[in-house]
Formats: C-alpha cells, sequence, structure tokens
C-alpha cells in the first residue's frame, strides 16, 4: 500500500503542538530576583536601624529567611549589599523627587508646593531613606571610599532632578541652579536629623514653610540679581533687622543729608 492509502497518514495536515513546558532556567532566575529583593527589602531596615557595624550577615540572613550563602551569591560582601541597598534607596528617593517635581500642569508656585510636599511625604512615609543615607555619612564614608563614591553619586543625581525640576516650572535656565538644589538638600538632611533626635522639637508644617521662603527668595535673587546684591548690603541701610518688621520696612529708607 503506498503512502496515500495507508490510515491517519496526512502529509499536509498540521500536527498539533506540544505543551510548552516552563524553563527551569526562568524558573531560578525568578526565583533569585525574588531572593534579592527580600535581601534588599531587610537590609534597608536594619542597617537604618543600626548602622553598617550592627547589622551582621548572620542576622540579616536570619531576619530574611535566606541563606547567608545567597548573600554573599548575590552582593558578594557586606559591603557590595550596602552599596546595593544605597543605590535602590537612592533610586526611590530620587524618583519621588522628580515625579513630584515635573508633573504637567500648574503655575511655578504650585509646581514648588507639589514638590515640597513629595519632599515631605518621603520624611513622613520613608524616613529610613534619608536615616540610612546618615548613617553611611557619619559611619562609612571617610573609612571605604567606595561608599563615598557611591554617597557623591547620589548626591550629584539629587541635585540633578532638583535642577531639572526648578527648570521645568520656570520655563528657563536658573542661573546657579545646583547651589539652590545643594540648599535644599541640606535642609532636607537637617529637618531629618532633627525629627530622628528630637521630634518634638520641630514642626514640619513651619519647617516647610521656611523652606518655600528660602527656595522662593532664592531662586528670585537669581532672576533677578540686583535683588540678591540689595540683601548682600544690609549695612547700607537698606534693611533693618528689628523684630516685627512690617513688609513696607523692608523698602530701602533714605538717609537725610
Amino acid at each position: 500500500m503506498n503512502s496515500e492509502g495507508r490510515r491517519g497518514s496526512r502529509p499536509n495536515a498540521e500536527r498539533p503542538r506540544k505543551a510548552t513546558r516552563p524553563n527551569p532556567t526562568d524558573r531560578r532566575s525568578t526565583r533569585g530576583d525574588a531572593s534579592r529583593e527580600r535581601i534588599l527589602d531587610v537590609a534597608s531596615q536594619v542597617f537604618a536601624e543600626r548602622g553598617f557595624a550592627g547589622a551582621g550577615v548572620d542576622h540579616l540572613a536570619e531576619r530574611s529567611g535566606i541563606a547567608k550563602t545567597a548573600i554573599y551569591y548575590h552582593f558578594g560582601s557586606k559591603e557590595g549589599l550596602l552599596a546595593a541597598v544605597a543605590e535602590r534607596t537612592a533610586a526611590a528617593w530620587i524618583e519621588g523627587i522628580s515625579n513630584s517635581a515635573l508633573q504637567a500642569g500648574d503655575d511655578p508656585a504650585a509646581r514648588l508646593d507639589r514638590a515640597l510636599a513629595g519632599m515631605r511625604a518621603l520624611l513622613e512615609e520613608t524616613p529610613q531613606i534619608l536615616r540610612l543615607l546618615q548613617f553611611l555619612t557619619l559611619e562609612l564614608a571617610d573609612e571605604k571610599p567606595e561608599i563615598r563614591a557611591t554617597l557623591q553619586a547620589i548626591l550629584a543625581r539629587a541635585r540633578a532632578a532638583i535642577v531639572t525640576g526648578l527648570n521645568d516650572a520656570l520655563g528657563v535656565e536658573l542661573p546657579r541652579a545646583d547651589e539652590v538644589a545643594g540648599v535644599v538638600l541640606a535642609l532636607l538632611d537637617g529637618i531629618a536629623l532633627v525629627l530622628q533626635v528630637d521630634p518634638d522639637s520641630i514642626s514640619l508644617d513651619d519647617a516647610f514653610a521656611e523652606l518655600r521662603r528660602i527656595i522662593v527668595f532664592l531662586v528670585a535673587s537669581r532672576l533677578d540679581p540686583e535683588l540678591g546684591r540689595w540683601f548682600d548690603h544690609p549695612d547700607r541701610g537698606a534693611l533693618r533687622l528689628e523684630p516685627a518688621v512690617e513688609p513696607s520696612r523692608f523698602a530701602p529708607t533714605r538717609r537725610t543729608p
């Protein structure tokens, strides 16, 4: 019997496809990513609570429920884990700054208020972010050049995010915007430190109201250099630093000949 007469022989018929089985390599990769993220979550908390010296690898493994060997597999060392934690922490922080400052619409003042609200939310909802960066600065920056380099890169990215937000909100390139961003970061760091040491001594409403005034003045004095020069020379009699000064008293005073 030839091939055409054989039962079930249909050369042109499409053969049923076999079900595709999950690739074991993909499953291992997914589990590895999950364990890495779990380690980073726990390490972020432990480093912020105990600092670098107090965060032992054994404790990190126990608290995360993941073998100590997995920590070394993913990060190489405790220093490598710390660098990864700092990078991820900074990415979330900088993304929060960018998202709050770069939303479309509204005038520059509204964008500034939204950006400040985002910064305040970072302090209130995720205080461990700045706390961790402060720990790194105080504990390791002088001893470990790689950690100092990581912190410098983080601050540079944060300044760049603030500069971009300022320029986008104003619609112009703000002169010396990097200096404004540096002041903002320094003040945020100070607010975060006070919140840790003596939270009852500070009102976030008042602190961020003052931060807003400072930013507005810094921006205005760069857009109008004459304003900055006027404040740089209070000895000219242009400004009287007295209690309960009314707004009208900030006008230049004329000296009697």
